[in-house]
Formats: C-alpha cells, structure tokens, sequence
C-alpha cells in the first residue's frame, strides 16, 4: 500500500489534514486505517490511549460517572510479600524490615521482573476482590483500569470505580 502511493500523494493529504479537511484519496485513508489498526495494539501509542478512552467513555455512558477515582501503586520495594515472590527465603510472619537494604530489595526486584508483575498482579487484584468488591465503598456497578510503568519500571495502576445507583446514597 505505502509503496504504491507518491510523495505528492501523501504531501497533499498532509496538507488537507492541516487545513482539518477530509482526506481525499482512498488509499491514503486506508493506509492510515492500517496504522491506527497496528498502532491499537502497541501500549502506549496514541491510537491505543484513544481505543482505552473510548471504553472509559462507554462504561460511563452506561454506568454513570466515576465516583471515585483511584492510582494504586504498591510499593514492592518495601514489601516482604514481594521479596518472597523474588525467591527469597525468608518468614513473613517473623520479617525485619531492617535486614535488607533498600539497594538490596531494588536489586532484587530488577533481577527478577516477573516477581513484580506477580506481586502486582496478585495485590491489585486483592484490592479490588476484597475492598472494592467487598462492599467497603458500595456496590460496585464497574471498574476501570489502566496501568502504567514507572521511571523505574514498577507498574502502578489508575483506576476509576463506578457504584450501582442504589449505593450512592
């Protein structure tokens, strides 16, 4: 398809785009078609931001607007919990904090990766099973999440909650 256009081709639907006019050539529109399809699935891309704001958006049309709006980040740094995933042996029961080091618990936890994305897996999941779902705020009509990676590759999650009507009161 690229090949297949010229460079006066893409030039002037550039230049409609500019003028927030609609693309004239068919071909041009169905090669960007196939970028926003392959850009959909790429985390991070602006087509896949606009395919995620788009759920948001139905979810709130049928659900209602978000009434609360969450960003949990669970800190695996700090946790004993995370180190035993990273295969440590240690007793979480007896754990003292004070025996690793912060530089140790870092190191830790980048050399084994999965172990964070298990902890993180398994901590959200627990809120939401157990806090969210669990009746603390209401009854939870829907939930809606992205999550994103940090400067230091830990991932962390915004949330936003959306209750049933009958437990807004």
């Amino acid at each position: 398809m690229l090949e297949s256009l010229t460079e006066d081709q893409l030039i002037q639907a550039a230049n409609q785009i500019e003028r927030h006019q609609r693309i004239s050539n068919p071909r041009v529109k169905a090669l960007l078609k196939m970028i926003a399809r392959v850009g959909s699935t790429a985390p991070g891309s602006d087509e896949k931001k606009s395919y995620l704001l788009v759920q948001l958006k139905s979810a709130m049309v049928y659900h209602g607007c978000p009434i609360l709006y969450l960003t949990i980040n669970p800190g695996e740094r700090h946790s004993p919990i995370a180190l035993f995933y990273a295969g440590e042996e240690i007793d979480l029961q007896k754990f003292i904090p004070g025996s690793y080091s912060s530089e140790l618990r870092l190191k830790r936890m980048l050399a084994n990766p999965l172990a964070v994305v298990e902890y993180f897996h398994n901590m959200i999941t627990i809120i939401i099973d157990k806090l969210l779902k669990g009746g603390m705020f209401g009854d939870v009509a829907h939930h809606y999440g992205t999550i994103e990676y940090q400067g230091r590759y830990t991932p962390h999650i915004h949330m936003a909650v959306l209750f049933s009507s009958h437990s807004r009161h």
